[in-house]
This record gives C-alpha cells, structure tokens and sequence, in this order.
C-alpha cells in the first residue's frame, strides 16, 4: 500500500536533499531598504521605518566594502563545528571582529544628517567614547543581555545592532552552505549562534511552503518544522494571531505563531501570502502585533537588533 505524505513531510523530505541552512543574499541590506520603503506607506510609524531603510541602505554600502576583507574561517574550526553542531561565527562566545568599529563609524557619518534629535545627540558623543566601552556595549548586545543603562547607549544600540549586523552577515557570507552545521534543528542560528528575529514560509528554489528561521544578527536562515514552537520546539496546542481591521485582515503576510507551553511568541511571514516579505522589515512594520501577543500574555521571543527598551 502506499503512504501519501502529509505537505508537512513533504516537505522536509525536500529540504533534506539539500542543505537545511540557507545564507544571506549579498543584497540583503539592500532588499530589506526596499521593503521597509514600501511598507512606510501610510503606515502609523512611517518615519521609523524610513529611517530603518537609510540604515539599511548604509549597511549595504558597507557591506560591500567589507566583503572582499573577510576571511573565511579556519578550516579545522569549521570542520569541528560541524561534526559537534556549533556555530563556527560564535557571537556570544567568540572574540568580535576588528572591523566592526570602523563599520560603526561609517554608519554614523553616513546617518547623522538624518537621524533624529535623540541619535543625533548620543553621535555627538561617540568620538569621545572609549573603545572599550564600544566593545563592551556591542558584547552585551551580542549576549542577549539587559537594555543598556545610559541614555546614550540606548540611544546608539540600534545603530551598534546594525553594525554587528553587517560584520557578521560579511562573515556568513564568506561560508559555504556546506559549512553550517545540519542536522541539529535548534532555536538558535546554527551559524552564529544568535536568536532569530522571526520566521519565514518561503516558495520556489528553497522548496514550496518550506519554513526557515531568520537570524538576527547574520541573516542566515535554517530548516525549522512547520508547526512547531521554535524556542522550545513544543508542536501540540500551537496557534497563529494576527493583525485585524475594519476591512479585515492588516498585513495577512505576517502571523504570531504562539505556544502555550513556554508561553513564547515568533511571528512567521509567509510568502505564500506575499511574496515580498522580509522577516526583520515585516517584524519591525508589525510592533502593533507584539502588543497584542503581549496583552493574551505572551512574550516576544523574536529579536530585532533595531529595537531596545529600558
């Protein structure tokens, strides 16, 4: 007798043919720009997402100059990475790269004619502060750890995120596929070990209908079960909330995935509904759904480099 296979088995089996991990377009800045344009619209927080795509178009330029100035990894290092599943560009253990502080200061020259009032003045600030202080700010970024305490640091984070950002997606590019470790579905980026920032139903070349998870920090994507809670990889009793309005539904492209046992929430975009989405644009165009995940007491466990509370 034959077994007909659910879409869900159908298609894991074809992700599994190929590499589970995907890397980062070498457009992806620029990709993301394009997006958070568009989706400025006539949106509540056009102005936030408009100064979201210059830094992106800032980290583009950047991200092309550092490319070809990237090494990549040691090949002993990545072959032990492999056979024990860790991520060979560390960022929470790892030493950071010597480039991302020149990456940072080209991202403020070029933002500060646009920036407003609040990030204008902690970039007065930033040729006084010390190296090591910069470190250690983009360290504990990197480390998940509270909301900076200064109100000048707070003030630069999002711009020390996008930094970070580019150095280590420069790093991510610099790997094979073949490079990442496969076959440990995890909740962090089999690459750099970071959180991701959501989640993305893709179509064509990476397989019709197949989820990725989309890190944070290096923008690489990897293989993760359809239905299932990505924090704690719980798969019974999941959910899906969206955004709702007088007309329907507001961005149809983005859902809250919800999990009743950790109590997490990971929005998921599906291009199957758009196919323009970009996880981090569309998670960043969508706060007002975190709000409401919030309020039926879910957390977020999406992280967007972009955005610090107190």
């Amino acid at each position: 007798m034959q077994t007909l296979l659910s879409p869900e088995e159908i298609a894991t089996q074809a992700v599994a043919e190929d590499s589970p991990n995907r890397l980062p377009s070498t457009w992806v800045f620029a990709n993301r720009a394009e997006r958070l344009r568009a989706l400025a619209g006539d949106h509540a927080m056009a102005d936030f997402l408009l100064f979201c795509a210059r830094i992106a178009v800032a980290q583009q330029q950047e991200l092309d100059r550092l490319r070809p100035l990237t090494p990549r990894p040691d090949a002993a290092l990545l072959k032990r990475c492999r056979e024990h599943g860790m991520p060979p560009l560390d960022a929470q253990g790892g030493e950071l790269p010597e480039a991302w502080f020149s990456v940072l200061r080209h991202l403020a020259a070029a933002l500060d004619p646009y920036a407003p009032q609040v990030l204008q003045s902690a970039l007065l600030s930033l040729p006084a502060m010390a190296r090591s202080a910069m470190d250690e700010l983009a360290r504990s970024i990197l480390r998940c750890e509270e909301a900076p305490e200064t109100v000048i640091e707070l003030a630069l984070a999002p711009l020390v995120g996008a930094a970070l950002q580019v150095a280590w997606t420069a790093r991510a590019l610099a790997l094979a596929e073949s490079d990442i470790p496969a076959g440990f579905e995890d909740s962090l980026c089999p690459a750099c070990g970071a959180h991701p920032v959501a989640s993305i139903v893709r179509i064509g070349d990476a397989g019709h209908g197949v989820r990725y998870a989309t890190c944070s920090l290096c923008a690489c994507e990897w293989h993760v079960t359809r239905i299932k809670c990505v924090p704690c990889h719980n798969t019974k009793g999941i959910s899906y909330q969206s955004l709702e309005g007088r007309q329907g539904e507001v961005h149809p492209g983005v859902k809250a995935e919800t999990c009743p046992e950790c109590h997490a929430s990971l929005k998921i975009v599906s291009m199957e509904k758009d196919p323009l989405v970009d996880a981090f644009a569309d998670d960043l165009a969508t706060l007002a759904l975190d709000m409401l995940v919030d309020e039926a007491g879910f957390h977020r466990a999406g992280r967007n480099l972009f955005l610090f509370t107190p």
